[in-house]
């Protein structure tokens, strides 16, 4: 069985905030997305897909904490995967197209396209904090940056190991403590034939076996929230080359002041950042 949570917004960042919320459920949703339905009035449509009956508390949470009523339907068809994707807009950012199954006939010659299933796992690419993180990527790979070991830490769907497989000849170990994040990204790795030195493993933190066995990295993305980018300092520091970068995302503007100073007291120091609606992306570097 599966079940179907909908609601309608009246603003793009609240629709980033609720789906963020439902993706850090445990479990996780089976899928989440948001597409606009009225552009003139500026609405937004919410899916998320379960296949067990959230706590009808969180729903309650969720409505007085913004003010619009969500629905919660059990799902008499089997396809829906597909509609999730059917509802996940393409996205064009800089030169990096990513899409679904349903917009395969948008791609571009002039883009390093990628085709995500994002039904199963957090990273549609469609939330800021993705975005930042790409943004960064390439602002890094246009100012010169070569990179040739990469980590992904909570990885997902592996959007980010994608883009940084298309576009470097680095080694990319891909992490998450997900059963079947891990599996989707493996998926997505594949369909994106991206698995030339890819590698992706299940790990609670950074305490998988495999990760000993490897060098340090000279890049790693930490797209995840506020709590494990504080607790994961100390392994990050130490997996980490001198001079090697950290880009550390899932935080808010308010979360980033606090992060900038814990990680500056393990002799990691910012050298850039962006930000969008209340999101902060760090790039911290090894010093």
């Amino acid at each position: 069985m599966h079940f179907r949570f909908s609601g309608l917004v009246s603003s793009k960042n609240d629709a980033q905030e609720i789906c963020r919320l439902l993706e850090n459920l445990n479990p996780k949703p089976l899928g989440c997305g948001f597409t606009e339905i009225d552009l003139s009035n500026k609405i937004w449509e919410i899916d998320a897909y379960f296949n067990y009956v959230i706590d009808p508390s969180i729903i309650f949470l969720l409505e007085k904490l913004y003010s619009v009523k969500f629905y919660f339907n059990e799902i008499r068809y089997n396809d829906w995967i597909a509609k999730v994707e059917r509802k996940l807009t393409p996205i064009h950012l800089k030169k990096v197209f990513i899409h679904g199954t349903h917009h395969k006939k948008e791609v571009s010659l002039n883009k390093i396209n990628i085709e995500i299933q994002a039904a199963m796992a957090f990273g549609t690419g469609h939330h800021s904090t993705t975005q930042l993180c790409i943004s960064i990527y390439l602002d890094l790979i246009k100012k010169g940056y070569v990179f040739n070991n990469i980590l992904d830490v909570g990885c997902g769907t592996g959007i980010l190991s994608i883009v940084a497989s298309k576009i470097s000849k680095a080694r990319i170990t891909s992490l998450d403590n997900d059963k079947i994040a891990v599996e989707t990204a493996k998926f997505n790795l594949i369909k994106n034939k991206a698995t030339r030195k890819s590698k992706v493993f299940r790990s609670e933190g950074l305490k998988n076996i495999h990760l000993i066995k490897l060098s340090k990295f000279d890049l790693v993305f930490a797209n995840i929230l506020f709590k494990p980018l504080k607790t994961l300092v100390k392994s990050l520091h130490k997996f980490l080359i001198k001079g090697g970068l950290v880009i550390l995302s899932g935080i808010s503007l308010q979360q980033a002041i606090k992060i900038e100073a814990i990680y500056l007291g393990h002799n990691l120091k910012k050298v850039y950042c962006i930000n969008e609606d209340n999101w902060m992306t760090l790039v911290m570097k090894k010093i």
